[in-house]
C-alpha cells in the first residue's frame, strides 16, 4: 500500500473542521467520472477565461471598471473562448467590449464589440447567472462567488456554478460552492444544489510534505465520488485532493479522477 495514501486516510480519519460538524446536507447529483473531469476543467477554463479577460480590461481602463458594465458572459469558438463584457440593463443587455481568449488561455487585445446585439443563447447564459445569482442559498463561505455557466450536458438548460473565491494566495474554499440547473431561458431555477456541508477554506501549504507536494486532503458528504468543484480546484491550484466519500477514498489530479481506497478498506 502506498505510503503516502496511507498517511492521507489516517489524516481523514482525525480530521474535523466546519463540514464534519454540519448536519448532513441533501445529496447531489453526481455524473459520471468521465463527465465530472470534462466539466471540472470547462468550469476552470471559463473561469481563468474570465479573469485574464477582466484583467486585459482594467489594465485598458487604469484599473478602474469601465462605467456602465453589469457584467460578463463567455462563448466557446472551438479552442478558444470569447469573453463578451455587457453593458445596458439586466434584462436588455449589450456587448460593448470583447476578448478572445486563446487555447493556452492567453487574454487577446480588449475590443468593441463589432455587434452589440447579443445572440439568444447569449441573452439565456446572462440571464441564467442573474437567476442563479439572486436564488443562492443560506450558507455563505466568501464575500464574493464567480460564476461560471455551461450548457447542461443532460437537458437543454443550463448548469450556473457559484464558486466561493478568495484573494488570500494560500486560502483553498473546499467548501461553499453551489450548482444551479436553470431552464434554457435563464429566467427559472430548477434545482438548487450546495456541494459541500459547510465552509471549509483550506491552506495549501498543508499540501507539502517534507519538501514534496502530496496533496489536500478533505471529505465528500452530498455525493459518493468528487464532483465537478474538485477537479476545478485541484486544477485552479495544481494540487492533487484527496477525498473520502462514503468508504472510498479518491485522488483527483487536475481532470483525472481515480478510487485510490487501500486495499484493507475496500
Amino acid at each position: 500500500m502506498n505510503r503516502r495514501i496511507l498517511s492521507l486516510v489516517i489524516a481523514l480519519c482525525v480530521m474535523g473542521g466546519p463540514v464534519a460538524a454540519q448536519e448532513r446536507p441533501a445529496p447531489v447529483q453526481a455524473f459520471s467520472i468521465a463527465e465530472t473531469g470534462r466539466l471540472g476543467q470547462a468550469i476552470w477554463r471559463q473561469d481563468v477565461a474570465a479573469a485574464r479577460a477582466t484583467d486585459a480590461l482594467l489594465a485598458q481602463s487604469d484599473g478602474q471598471a469601465p462605467q456602465g458594465l453589469i457584467g460578463w458572459i463567455v462563448t466557446s469558438e472551438g479552442d478558444t473562448q470569447r469573453v463578451r463584457f455587457l453593458a445596458g440593463e439586466p434584462d436588455a443587455p449589450r456587448a460593448f467590449k470583447d476578448v478572445v481568449v486563446d487555447a493556452q488561455l492567453k487574454a487577446g487585445a480588449v475590443v468593441d464589440a463589432a455587434d452589440p446585439e447579443l445572440s439568444p443563447d447569449e441573452r439565456a447564459q446572462f440571464a441564467a447567472r442573474n437567476t442563479a445569482a439572486q436564488a443562492i442559498g443560506p450558507l455563505r463561505c466568501a464575500a464574493r462567488y464567480n460564476a461560471v455557466m455551461l450548457k447542461d450536458p443532460e437537458g437543454e438548460g443550463w448548469l450556473v456554478w457559484l464558486l466561493a473565491s478568495t484573494t488570500q494566495a494560500n486560502v483553498v474554499p473546499m467548501g461553499g460552492h453551489y450548482r444551479f440547473h436553470v431552464s434554457a431561458d435563464g429566467k427559472t431555477v430548477e434545482k438548487r444544489e450546495q456541494l459541500s456541508g459547510g465552509c471549509l477554506d483550506m491552506d495549501r501549504r498543508q499540501a507539502q510534505q517534507g519538501g514534496q507536494t502530496v496533496g489536500l486532503v478533505t471529505s465528500i458528504l452530498v455525493a459518493p465520488q468528487p464532483l465537478e468543484v474538485h477537479v476545478f480546484l485541484s486544477l485552479l491550484n495544481r494540487l492533487p485532493i484527496y477525498a473520502m466519500a462514503g468508504d472510498k477514498l479518491w485522488e483527483v489530479q487536475g481532470a483525472r479522477i481515480r478510487e485510490v481506497t487501500p486495499p484493507a478498506r475496500r
